[in-house]
């Protein structure tokens, strides 16, 4: 726990703040370049609707007693999802820092002890 809130104090200290008076206009300009639902766009959907049996990707529920039967990629599939959300989890925690602030911050660190230890 330690590390991931030394890791997301280090992180907070690279990111692009925002106040809160601000947070209303950004919100508002990425709504701005969002499409409003035309009627043609609710037409073209609802006949894709119709085409597709309304069922979800078209597939079409067993009869009744009948258990469905699952395609070979769909055994695997959870497994392989929560493989890579632990090897995603694995490398952001152990990524190198990217930070140019904390960079800085050791690198003058040094020259200042390098500095004090020549003057002494």
């Amino acid at each position: 726990a330690t590390m991931l809130a030394s890791r997301s104090a280090r992180l907070g200290s690279c990111a692009r703040k925002l106040t809160r008076a601000q947070l209303p206009h950004v919100a508002r300009a990425r709504l701005a370049s969002v499409p409003a639902r035309t009627p043609e766009r609710t037409a073209e959907l609802e006949r894709l609707a119709e085409e597709h049996n309304g069922f979800l990707f078209g597939e079409v529920p067993p009869p009744e007693g009948q258990e469905r039967v699952k395609e070979d990629w769909e055994y695997y599939f959870p497994q392989m999802m929560a493989a890579g959300f632990v090897i995603w989890g694995f490398i952001y925690v152990n990524q190198p820092y990217s930070c140019v602030e904390d960079w800085a911050m050791e690198e003058a660190k040094r020259r200042i002890a390098l500095r004090e230890a020549e003057e002494a």
